[in-house]
């Protein structure tokens, strides 16, 4: 009885495997027939492909590489500062100098502020965010826009607190345009081992992406300078106030010893010289903390007048640059396969249908 069912089993499965096989060939012979009308398709296919490739607009990309600088005289300097630092109201962040770079190059304030500045295209001067506009074709686009309708920025619009509804809209468009998530135009990255980074503009015109890449780079370079400013600023103010409180306190002691040595008229009871010795100790404990502090001072503003962004340029877009166009083999090759795959398909239901009625 076992080997019965063992037997029906067996037939039911070569029966199966040969029904997959007459599948397979009755493919084959089908693909054989339709042959050169999948071909044609292909070739129509392909050429649409082709076309778009040969019609596509080539991409440069303008390539600005630069590193942090680490001069060991400067990083000893701010290593040997740093608990004075600490003190008078600095800070020091988990982020690296590295991702905080990274993440200011992409920010708004950096492209906010070279979109706003001038370039020339074309052997033209004009904000770089016009130039922006009529490379997209931005404002045929806005034709359609009753408020954005023949929009530019005039040249003394470079506050964003003076934008009226219509240029904030469009401001905020472009931005979107460059630094929104999904955004290829401004590509920036940085190797690890060697602290380089880089900083890539792809735009369809070469011009535009070379002088705007290299306005991005010094707006960073500039945004960093300001900064540094801004805090040995801030530690030069708060040293200047600690030298005049030490240095009042300094001048009651001083008093206060002249007045004593005075009323005893250089006669001291064994009492006043314990008060004598106080006033002593204090006296030389703030002319020591008096000294420090002008030397930090004196460091400060040392480091005030010398200092730099602490970047490096190592390399700067030229032209000509060459430009990155869609490959047409490439394209040719997706559309005469993806034609000739959808053509079968549709033979293929179309054969089934007609077997069924």
């Amino acid at each position: 009885m076992e080997n019965k069912e063992n037997l029906l089993y067996q037939e039911k499965d070569d029966l199966s495997v040969k029904d997959i096989i007459n599948n397979i060939k009755a493919l084959f012979n089908f693909f054989k027939l339709q042959f050169w009308k999948l071909f044609i398709l292909g070739l129509i296919g392909g050429g649409i492909g082709f076309y778009f490739a040969f019609r596509s607009t080539p991409i440069y990309a303008a390539k600005v590489k630069f590193l942090i600088k680490e001069s060991g005289g400067s990083s000893a300097l701010m290593s040997s500062l740093g608990s004075l630092g600490s003190l008078i109201g600095g800070s020091s962040g988990t982020a690296s100098p590295m991702e905080r770079t990274l993440a200011i190059m992409g920010s708004e304030r950096i492209v906010g502020s070279a979109l706003l500045k001038k370039i020339i295209v074309n052997n033209k001067p004009d904000l770089a965010i016009n130039h922006l506009i009529r490379v997209y074709e931005l404002d045929v686009k806005w034709e359609k826009d009753s408020l954005l309708r023949g929009i530019f920025f005039l040249e003394n619009q470079t506050v964003l607190e003076n934008f009226d509804f219509a240029h904030r809209k469009a401001y905020r468009e472009i931005l979107n345009l460059l630094v929104g998530e999904k955004s290829t135009i401004i590509v920036k990255s940085f190797d690890k081992k060697s602290g380089v980074f880089e900083q890539v503009v792809n735009i369809s015109n070469e011009e535009f992406s070379i002088n705007f890449n290299n306005s991005l780079y010094k707006e960073l370079e500039q945004f960093l300078y300001e900064q540094s400013l801004t805090s040995s600023s801030k530690n030069v103010e708060i040293l200047n106030n600690k030298i005049d409180s030490i240095k009042s306190a300094l001048s009651v002691i001083q008093n206060s010893l002249a007045h004593n040595s005075d009323r005893t008229l250089g006669l001291l009871m064994q009492e006043d010289k314990v008060d004598q010795k106080k006033l002593m100790m204090k006296e030389q404990m703030l002319t020591i903390m008096y000294g420090e502090a002008q030397k930090n001072l004196e460091t400060f503003k040392f480091m005030n007048e010398s200092i730099n962004p602490g970047l490096e340029l190592l390399q700067t877009p030229f032209t000509p640059i060459k430009p990155i166009k869609k490959s047409k083999i490439i394209f040719f090759l997706v559309g005469f396969l993806m034609s000739g795959f959808v053509g079968f398909g549709f033979l293929l239901i179309k054969k089934w249908v007609n077997d069924l009625l």
